[in-house]
């Protein structure tokens, strides 16, 4: 059963419960009053008529009287007097014995006479109220028919039943009105969820009210938007993932063939002895540069899966003469002249991320310049910069330059022993030390790599 159908029919089972019984309350209290008005009606006709009685019989003589009270109350033809002398009969018109008027009758002596619920005469769906008094030797009943107020009660009783249901059919109608408002966004809430279920994150849901259903719709829409935008996370990173994998192996066919084809011609072919040096070096050069495809691999998923980083206090001209001695060959060989620069004596970050990243860059920028050019490393305030005189590169690559094996001129950089791992390496350890990396580079005059928010000053004392 639906929410809606639910809710209606709990509302309409409350307003039910609650007209019933706030109705047989009133009807209760309805009903008394009524009943305690015609005692008191009664009361005050049985009062008037117990004062005539008394007239006529100070009025006549004790002979004849008998005859004379029969002739006057058979010429009223009054059934509602009852009258006995002793135990005798003498006007009764009613159908009702002493015995009866007796077990119900409500004597009158002093003119007061309760009002209370009490027994009552029933015949004939008629209902009496029988009131007597002793006169003179005579035992005078009156009995009032009070049958009218158990008449009008009915008639109330049903007008009740009919405008109850009235109410319970306009609350009904109101009702499914106003949940049918309250309850429509969570119509679309179900069919958002339902599309986001088979896999359209894009379904949104209105948010017309500020109410609890509202505030739901809001956090729903903002789940979507998480949702989609994680769904669009998980994709680009299988995308990427497929497309490393791709790279990877597109890398690794090259070096591998070289090796099958130059050690199956150590196999098969009679080689001179500088043949198969040469050979054995092609084989050799070709299998460093799979252990190095291999540990830049590796060193991009340790990166990708949560490598610690702890950041301590390091000496900046230690740092950088420390750099400055690992790529020294590399700068005599191409004849390349590093300049540094620091204005902190003191940084604080993590020491091996950061050399990798420097010793990359350093790298990245032998390999693009040619021999007599230059090449800077700057630490200034919180950034790290490497800048170099280096071919550079285009513009609209830029945007795709630290994405895995990717290479703005491929043959130079396989000629290098580069596999376009350096900088999507770099961009992994710039994001773990919370860095943000800017490149700007001209064609022709160059490439400066800026990271910023790297590290932090280090105290100097």
């Amino acid at each position: 059963m639906k929410l809606k159908n639910k809710l209606i029919i709990i509302v309409c089972i409350a307003a039910t419960v609650s007209i019933i019984v706030s109705g047989i309350v009133l009807l209760w209290m309805l009903r008394s009053s009524m009943i305690r008005d015609a005692y008191g009606e009664a009361m005050m006709v049985s009062t008037e008529a117990f004062s005539r009685f008394e007239s006529l019989v100070d009025r006549n003589d004790a002979e004849g009287l008998d005859a004379r009270i029969k002739v006057v109350y058979k010429n009223d033809n009054n059934w509602r007097n009852v009258i006995y002398r002793d135990n005798e009969e003498l006007y009764n018109l009613t159908v009702f014995t002493k015995e009866d008027l007796e077990r119900v009758g409500y004597q009158v002596n002093t003119g007061m006479a309760s009002t209370e619920k009490r027994e009552e005469l029933v015949y004939d769906d008629g209902r009496y109220v029988v009131h007597y008094k002793n006169i003179g030797g005579y035992t005078f009943y009156r009995l009032y028919d009070i049958t009218d107020a158990y008449l009008k009660f009915r008639q109330y009783m049903l007008y009740f039943i009919l405008i109850s249901l009235g109410i319970i059919a306009v609350v009904l109608l109101i009702t499914a009105l106003v949940l049918r408002g309250i309850l429509s966004p969570l119509s679309s809430l179900t069919e958002a969820a339902g599309n986001m279920a088979e896999g359209d994150y894009t379904k949104r849901v209105e948010v017309s009210s500020t109410d609890e259903i509202g505030v739901l719709a809001g956090r729903f829409n903002e789940m979507a938007e998480a949702v989609e935008e994680n769904s669009r996370r998980l994709t680009e990173s299988e995308y990427k993932k497929t497309l490393m994998m791709g790279n990877l192996s597109h890398e690794l066919k090259t070096p591998m063939t070289a090796i099958a084809g130059y050690a199956e011609t150590l196999l098969t072919t009679r080689l001179s002895e500088d043949q198969k040096n040469e050979a054995l070096y092609y084989i050799y050069s070709e299998t460093s540069r799979l252990g190095r495809l291999s540990k830049k691999m590796m060193q991009l998923l340790s990166l990708s899966d949560g490598e610690v980083v702890e950041k301590k206090k390091i000496d900046t001209k230690e740092l950088l003469e420390s750099i400055s001695d690992t790529v020294s060959v590399r700068l005599k060989e191409k004849d390349i002249k590093l300049i540094t620069e620091a204005d902190r004596e003191f940084i604080l970050t993590d020491e091996d991320l950061i050399k990798d990243v420097i010793i990359n860059l350093v790298d990245n920028s032998i390999k693009a310049s040619s021999p007599g050019k230059r090449v800077w490393i700057s630490i200034k305030g919180n950034a790290l910069s490497v800048r170099d005189e280096g071919i550079g590169i285009p513009e609209e690559e830029l945007s795709a330059v630290t994405e895995p094996f990717y290479m703005v001129d491929k043959s130079r950089s396989r000629k290098e022993g580069g596999a376009g791992l350096g900088l999507s390496i770099i961009k992994l350890i710039v994001e773990k030390l919370g860095g943000i990396l800017r490149i700007s580079s001209k064609v022709g005059e160059g490439t400066e790599i800026t990271i910023e928010n790297c590290f932090h000053a280090g105290s100097e004392e």
